[in-house]
């Protein structure tokens, strides 16, 4: 019985707000409730902001076919985005067993050579020729470029060696990650700052 009396006022000022603004009271509650709502109302429209922009501005490269040759392997990779991927450039590197593909970018190495596919637009198709031998177990191949607003785009294949003529591929593509949780960017940078730092010491 005590406890409904105790109850009672706060339900109804909860049912009441405007009781509230009339008395000046628990301006501060009233507060936190219209930053809470503005704080979702701001995320629904980054999020909102994000997708359109994936759709219209945003690359997608996938690995849409294998093919194998006479000495090697032909990667056919396409632009399924509605956006182009310009200053596209191509490279390449041998990777060992405990190498994963993350959500962070890869930085090419300074000894690595880079080529220039040039631009893909949508529905653009680029074809890697890849010569094969025994010492190819493990590779890495990156398709990179910005799309038309300078945001920094990745696409990544890593190729196993799983039996004579039998490959496994791993593909990843990375976007901006301006629209990702802060500490989802926090995490990126750290491993960044961590991979430019052990480069760094090997040079």
């Amino acid at each position: 019985m005590e406890l409904c009396i105790a109850v009672g006022p706060i339900l109804y000022q909860f049912l009441h707000p405007w009781h509230w603004m009339a008395y000046g009271q628990n301006a501060s509650v009233v507060g936190l409730i219209v930053l809470i709502f503005y704080t979702i109302y701001t995320r629904r429209m980054m999020l909102i902001a994000q997708q359109t922009r994936l759709r219209e501005l945003y690359p997608v490269l996938i690995l849409q076919k294998t093919t194998p040759t006479a000495d090697g392997l032909e990667f056919l990779i396409v632009n399924v985005g509605n956006g182009a991927l310009l200053n596209a450039n191509q490279w390449g590197t041998k990777v060992s067993e405990q190498f994963r593909l993350g959500g962070a970018f890869l930085e090419r190495p300074a000894e690595i050579y880079s080529y220039f596919p040039g631009t893909m637009v949508s529905q653009s198709k680029l074809t890697l020729h890849r010569e094969l031998d025994g010492s190819g177990m493990r590779i890495l191949e990156v398709v990179e470029g910005t799309d038309t607003v300078g945001g920094r785009h990745q696409f990544c294949i890593v190729r196993s060696y799983v039996s004579p003529g039998n490959y496994d591929h791993q593909v990843r593509m990375v976007h901006p990650p301006e629209f990702l949780p802060m500490w989802r960017r926090v995490i990126l940078k750290l491993i960044e700052w961590k991979a430019r730092l052990i480069r760094a010491k090997r040079g």
